[in-house]
């Protein structure tokens, strides 16, 4: 039975310490080349999405922060402390047996009744450049380890973060994220999921990390 309280003892990782975050100035020219679309844009937190194929979609959130790549690196890989600030999540942890930069990730996705929950099951990797910008990569893995309590997975859910120290003292964050995990819900619902969530996640996360700076 996997630890729900596994922190991966090497890389701490995401925590905005000090105490302020920049305005809603824009954060990056959309890249047309890739077809993202600015969805919204509120406080600082800029959510692009991408229609794929299969009822999949891909969004990315960007904001800013002031604060080190350290710290938000010990926050992802935090994984019991996921569901105070991941948008639904109601559980998480590491599988035992993976490396600090090499394992095997799982998030429950606790959805509205009459809804069936859901359950990511991931492969994370992780490294540092020599810029110092942190990259994440997390791939889907439904298959990793057995199912648990009979929780849906979603095949596909892709993403990566990007956390890029800037010359003014703020890192630039990046979550994109490839998933069909609102294939067959509801358009409310669906839209709740794949673009409001991660909104939510990322605004609940400055918030978490203002407050304890």
């Amino acid at each position: 039975m996997p630890n729900l309280n596994r922190v991966t003892p090497a890389v701490l990782l995401l925590s905005f310490i000090l105490p302020c975050t920049c305005g809603p100035a824009p954060l990056i020219a959309q890249d047309t080349r890739d077809e993202f679309v600015l969805d919204a844009d509120n406080a600082g937190v800029q959510v692009f999405v991408r229609q794929e194929t299969n009822g999949e979609m891909s969004v990315r959130v960007m904001t800013r922060a002031r604060t080190q790549v350290q710290t938000v690196r010990a926050i992802l890989d935090d994984a019991a402390g996921y569901p105070n600030w991941v948008h639904r999540c109601d559980r998480a942890y590491i599988v035992d047996g993976g490396r600090a930069d090499d394992y095997i990730f799982v998030s429950g996705i606790d959805m509205p009744f009459p809804f069936g929950d859901k359950e990511v099951v991931a492969r994370v990797t992780q490294h540092v450049d020599d810029r110092g910008v942190f990259t994440r990569t997390i791939a889907g893995s439904p298959e990793a380890i057995p199912p648990t309590d009979g929780r849906d997975r979603p095949t596909v859910y892709d993403g990566e973060w990007v956390v890029s120290p800037q010359t003014d003292g703020t890192v630039l964050l990046q979550v994109t994220v490839r998933t069909d995990a609102g294939s067959g819900l509801p358009n409310w619902l669906r839209r709740e999921i794949m673009t409001g969530g991660p909104v939510k996640t990322v605004t609940n996360l400055r918030r978490m990390l203002e407050a304890a700076g």
